[in-house]
């Protein structure tokens, strides 16, 4: 299964997985789960902090389906 995946600001860092290609696409078995893909590109769970599914609020426990488009952004402070 082919899935676009986002990564924002401080996650940015996270991009840099092997499993990641450039263009931002990860390649898994499935069925698989948006908390299964952080913890597939060792993304602690603990630092996301929005989850966008095809640019609809979802959580980490929502299933992802082949062309599906997942982003993470952590939390973000302000003054």
């Amino acid at each position: 299964m082919r899935v676009e995946l986002k990564v924002f600001a401080s996650l940015a860092k996270y991009a840099a997985h092997p499993l990641l290609s450039a263009d931002g696409v990860v390649e898994l078995p499935s069925p698989v789960s948006v908390g299964q893909i952080a913890d597939a590109l060792n993304i602690p769970r603990k630092e996301i902090k929005l989850i966008f599914l095809n640019g609809i609020h979802a959580q980490i426990d929502t299933a992802v389906k082949d062309g599906d488009r997942v982003g993470f952004f952590p939390p973000i402070g302000g003054g």
